[in-house]
């Protein structure tokens, strides 16, 4: 009996530890943040939508009649709740606009643990209360903020919960006069620019995947029952339907080749795709075919656009993070995309400086101290003088950026500035922005330099010797230097 014991330990040991290496590896949390900002977006647009005839969808007398509503779900769910049933018709504006704040503050990332608790109690509270408009975008976006709310993850990536805590790092480490050899004063967040793979991320985007497999697999089984798509006139019978087709499609029906391919290729993706899209060689087509399917749904159906974009949301869980980030960042061999001279002993400089990489999506950003540096080993036209008067940056291309110019196209690099750098385009913003840009930095202090009337101890000698004029309490003692592998960051 000892090897069929030895057989069933290891079985169970190789089961446990597949289910927990299937479920619990930590994971990039990139693509459960764009999940989030494209589920939290599609919630905001749908309630903004029932709120144009707010008082006819939500109100007492409404189309919706709360009363009839309340019954039937004591009927058939007597579990069954909504906050809205408790919301009196004179409150309805103030509370509507209080749930577009919460999905706001969802798509931003900014108290996302709260706002996807909040999230999903309003977007389950108005499926409820309005029935009648459900169908299967709202299940979609419910069970994506589902996701969301248990596991807490939506906000480690793409958020400004996220970009808060880098920047407040990157403060910190700004005034602690942090100084390496050659890079002079730092400004980057010790927080990597790189979101870290968590076993949180790693669930959420898990669920998600196995939800979407599930859907398509009963999607495509249910097809099956039906002769028009074993016939492949299916999508002929859709297309000519006036519910939600607004399209002449009359014109295909001299295309009866192309119809019956487009059928029996739409319920073979969603046949193949429960058991292929866990391949890797395979995914990016199953996913370029999820786009294409629901693209074309929205096409031919406009009122299932919103279907469409939820399910392509959903679709982003098995997207590649790296990938992700290389369509804003870059490759990581092209980096870093600008090199930023900027001054280390001005305050305002370095704040500046701080916010900039805190935004920072993977290293697109170079900071360096011109006062560590000779402006010329970094762009042979740069002069100290210049750079001394406005920030500069120098693109991988060798094209040199100044001032207003500079901080535009360090706008254009960040994802959190892509606002203000497309309006910083807008004809006449621009000679706004240099004259205002100038005064500001003509107008900067600096730190006081050290001499011996500002720094000098009596009886001690002039302090403008002392190696460690400049140093800030929390610093170790000059003229050792900071070790590169420990101030710079990762």
């Amino acid at each position: 009996m000892s090897e069929p014991l030895a057989y069933l330990r290891e079985l169970v040991r190789s089961v446990r530890q597949g289910w927990d290496a299937f479920f619990f590896r930590p994971a990039d949390p990139t693509p459960l943040g764009l999940v989030r900002i494209v589920t939290a977006s599609l919630a905001l647009w749908s309630l903004f939508v029932l709120g144009l005839d707010l008082h006819d969808h939500f109100g007492s007398s409404g189309w919706a009649d709360p009363a009839l509503i309340r019954q039937n779900q004591l009927e058939r769910q007597p579990w069954a709740w909504s906050f809205w049933f408790l919301v009196p018709d004179s409150l309805l504006r103030p509370a509507w606009l209080g749930c577009l704040a919460v999905f706001g503050l969802l798509a931003a990332g900014l108290f996302s643990r709260i706002a996807a608790v909040v999230g999903w109690i309003i977007y389950v509270s108005t499926v409820r209360r309005v029935p009648i408009a459900l169908f299967g975008f709202d299940q979609v976006i419910s069970t994506l903020l589902f996701y969301l709310m248990i596991t807490g993850a939506s906000g480690q990536a793409l958020s400004l919960d996220r970009f808060l805590r880098r920047w407040r790092d990157a403060r910190g480490v700004a005034a602690s006069r942090a100084f390496v050899a050659g890079v002079g004063r730092l400004v980057s967040p010790r927080i990597p620019a790189v979101p870290v793979p968590t076993v949180s991320a790693g669930l959420a985007l898990r669920l998600i995947q196995l939800h979407l497999a599930f859907i398509y697999l009963m999607a495509g089984l249910a097809k099956l029952q039906g002769p028009s798509w074993w016939n492949g006139t299916a999508l002929w019978g859709t297309m000519m339907a006036g519910e939600f087709v607004t399209r002449d499609f009359s014109g295909l029906a001299e295309w009866p080749l192309l119809i019956n391919f487009l059928t029996h290729a739409s319920i073979a993706f969603e046949i193949l795709y429960p058991a292929l899209i866990w391949v890797g060689i395979l995914r990016p087509l199953f996913l370029a075919g999820a786009v294409a399917l629901h693209l074309g749904i929205g096409y031919v159906a406009p009122g299932l656009a919103e279907f469409g974009l939820a399910m392509i949301g959903a679709n982003l869980a098995f997207a590649s993070g790296p990938w992700l980030r290389s369509l804003v960042a870059g490759r990581s061999g092209s980096q870093p995309a600008l090199r930023v001279l900027f001054d280390g002993q001005c305050p305002r400089c370095r704040a500046t400086m701080a916010a900039l990489t805190a935004a920072d999506p993977d290293h697109v950003l170079e900071p360096i101290d011109l006062n560590a540096v000779e402006p010329a080993s970094v762009h042979p036209s740069l002069t100290k003088a210049a750079c001394m008067a406005s920030m500069h940056a120098v693109a991988a291309s060798g094209k040199v950026y100044g001032g207003f110019d500079a901080m535009r196209a360090i706008g254009g690099r960040l994802p959190l500035a892509w606002p203000l750098a497309v309006a910083a385009w807008i004809p006449g913003v621009a000679w706004i922005g240099r004259r205002v840009y100038n005064r500001i930095a003509g107008a900067r202090t600096r730190d006081v330099p050290c001499t011996d009337a500002a720094c000098s101890l009596p009886g001690q000698g002039p302090a403008s010797t002392s190696p460690d004029r400049d140093r800030d309490p929390r610093e170790p003692p000059r003229p050792a230097p900071i070790p590169a592998q420990e101030m710079q960051p990762q």
